[in-house]
């Protein structure tokens, strides 16, 4: 007689499915940087400021993957023009900087949501918070930015041109102006000068800065974000306005 098997063929076997791979086994301190996001999330949503390059895109992939084990949403944004929008009518209740201290688009987007900056601890001992006064503007629209370091403005055509700033109280016009602003302290340094108008130094809160009669070019950080004319900006210090936590 013929002998039978009931031996199933080898790729019909069953086999045991390997465990799925922790996504915090890419980086080491994506483990450390979930725990940070998690507890300062509460019910908001975190941000996750990453760069182009295929480290930073796995890293943030792997980080929001985490999160979403923990019920936590999360949302990436690079620094290509316009990709902040993608927070537009969102809460952010942290910022996870995944782009390191080369850039500075974690920490203005974290000041301009007053959430903090959650980054990698720079070597294998404790790091303490940091805290940091910056630079708020608003236009007449109310609609707010913050710079991190500095704001200049400069006239395209500085003869025919004209600042009036206004603080305390007080009106200034400069003829052909231009001015650079830094904080420190929890008060504006504003730099003043002109065609004409020798240069000067005003420690304030607040100064609203009005252009006239040409084009002029507003300098956040270094980074060109607006021409105006015939407009108004209001620049206000803000003291501890970013707070970074090295995790």
């Amino acid at each position: 007689m013929m002998e039978t098997t009931t031996d199933a063929p080898s790729f019909a076997r069953s086999r045991r499915q390997p465990r799925p791979e922790d996504p915090a086994r890419i980086w080491a301190p994506l483990a450390d940087l979930t725990e940070a996001a998690v507890a300062a999330a509460g019910s908001g949503t975190v941000a996750i400021t990453r760069g182009f390059d295929r480290n930073s895109r796995q890293r943030a992939k792997a980080l929001r993957e985490l999160l979403n084990r923990r019920d936590v949403a999360a949302v990436e944004v690079t620094p290509a023009p316009g990709s902040d929008r993608l927070l537009a009518d969102v809460e952010i209740t942290a910022v996870v900087n995944l782009i390191g201290a080369g850039s500075w688009q974690p920490y203005r987007v974290a000041a301009e949501l007053r959430a903090p900056v959650l980054a990698p601890k720079p070597g294998d001992g404790p790091a303490e918070e940091v805290k940091r006064d910056v630079i708020a503007l608003a236009g007449d629209s109310g609609q707010r930015d913050v710079a991190i370091s500095h704001v200049a403005v400069r006239a395209e055509n500085p003869g025919a041109s004209r600042l009036v700033l206004t603080s305390d109280g007080e009106q200034l016009t400069v003829p052909g102006g231009w001015l650079t602003m830094t904080v420190q302290g929890g008060e504006l340094q504003v730099q003043v000068g002109g065609a004409d108008f020798p240069e000067r130094t005003l420690t304030t809160r607040e100064i609203r800065v009005e252009a006239f009669d040409a084009p002029h070019r507003l300098v956040r950080d270094e980074l060109p974000i607006a021409d105006f004319e015939e407009a108004a900006v209001t620049f206000t210090a803000e003291p501890n306005g970013l707070v970074v936590r090295p995790v």
